[in-house]
């Protein structure tokens, strides 16, 4: 029996602002922009902040899924995520763009440290951001 893999997509097109892209996913709309460097108008997230934002939003429905399974209580659940990259690459250096390392903080409130670290557990298993990334660069992962 095959599995039938869910697909995702997203879109992006330039706007009439010189930096500025618009974004959508399903129905949905989203401004990015460029980062000065690129001679962008830095008002909107730029791609590498969506790609952090994505792993840190896809660690928080993770967490909240998994508790709920597991009957773990979890009162809030509040992610960071950064990366390292050397930006000369994206301005057209000789350089590797891609990230060297990615930073991720959990802060699960409610849970007791076990608990804490079944739901770490299952964000490893289950969120397909982190699986990519991590293959990618090391992530080193902080529980508070």
């Amino acid at each position: 029996m095959s599995t039938t893999l869910a697909t995702a997509s997203a879109s992006s097109r330039l706007s009439n602002e010189p930096g500025r892209a618009l974004l959508t996913m399903r129905a949905q709309h989203v401004v990015t922009d460029s980062p000065p460097t690129l001679g962008g108008p830095n008002e909107a997230p730029n791609p590498v902040e969506m790609l952090l934002g994505a792993l840190a939003g896809c660690a928080a429905f993770v967490c909240e899924r998994a508790a709920q399974e597991m009957g773990i209580p979890l009162t809030a659940v509040a992610v960071t995520a950064a990366g390292d990259f050397d930006p000369r690459g994206v301005c057209g250096e000789a350089v590797d763009p891609r990230f060297q390392s990615f930073k991720l903080k959990l802060a699960l409130e409610g849970p007791d440290a076990a608990q804490r670290e079944l739901l770490l557990q299952a964000f490893k298993t289950r969120c397909p951001v982190y699986a990519t990334l991590a293959r990618a660069a090391p992530v080193a992962i902080t529980l508070a």
